[in-house]
């Protein structure tokens, strides 16, 4: 009898644990996606205090250009000053672009067919010559209703930003799997880069932040905003010195 109290209290707290862990996911999922929704709250008050200012600099550099002779000194300035306008501008949009929620145009798409156009990309085709590549698709993680051009901009910053983490790597290697789970696609993307810190990984998907010359710091932060349109979730588990992994969860008809 005893014995068999002991089984019902351990089928007991196994129950309990996984309720645990599927409330706790629940929450993660919660707080990144309010955590978004006032990431691009702010984002609108920024564009909003900075673009009218910006308006009146173009008013007062087009006034100016009028009044004054057309000396090659001053053309400089002025188009030196449009030009950094224009900048500000495209940073500006470039913010909003990935802080918003976006009309997205479903279709019905192979999962496979997606992440290997993601890799043809001109931009990483190159750097992907010199990576070892390991493939697991999964046969029941195939078929995916998704909008196919943003999911395949999503996977596209992952690896751009695994290969980025892979420089100067004796054997780097990038690993996709794909598998099915619970009704839901599970796609992960993992390399053997430099990895991250506790503190990296906490500010990856936040605008603007980034460790690497000549980032703006906004790809990662655009694939979280097109994996959340889709009612999907991504998380990651980084280790420094030894990689990093990222986890994208996603109805297989595109919402959750």
């Amino acid at each position: 009898m005893e014995a068999l109290n002991l089984d019902v209290d351990k089928e007991d707290t196994k129950r309990r644990i996984e309720e645990l862990i599927s409330v706790n996911k629940e929450l993660v999922e919660i707080r990144n996606q309010q955590k978004f929704t006032a990431t691009g709250r702010i984002a609108r008050m920024i564009a909003h205090e900075v673009r009218n200012p910006l308006t009146n600099i173009n008013l007062a550099v087009e006034q100016l250009r009028a009044e004054f002779p057309p000396e090659a000194n001053s053309r400089f300035l002025f188009d030196m000053i449009e030009r950094n306008s224009k900048r500000i501008n495209q940073i500006i949009s470039e913010l909003l672009d990935s802080t918003k929620f976006s009309q997205l145009h479903f279709s019905t798409n192979s999962l496979k067919e997606i992440l290997e156009e993601s890799m043809q990309d001109s931009e990483i085709s190159t750097l992907l010559k010199h990576v070892q590549i390991i493939k697991n698709y999964a046969a029941d993680a195939e078929t995916i209703c998704v909008d196919r051009e943003k999911l395949k901009i999503a996977f596209l910053h992952i690896i751009k930003n695994a290969l980025q983490a892979m420089e100067g790597s004796e054997h780097p290697r990038l690993t996709i799997e794909t598998s099915k789970l619970a009704g839901k696609l599970i796609i992960v993307i993992s390399d053997t880069g430099c990895g991250m810190d506790v503190e990296a990984q906490s500010k990856v998907f936040e605008p603007y932040y980034t460790t690497k010359a000549g980032s703006h710091g906004l790809g990662l932060t655009t694939t979280q905003n097109i994996i959340l349109n889709h009612e999907g979730n991504i998380n990651l588990t980084s280790e420094a010195g030894k990689g990093t992994s990222f986890k994208i969860r996603i109805g297989q008809g595109g919402v959750n």
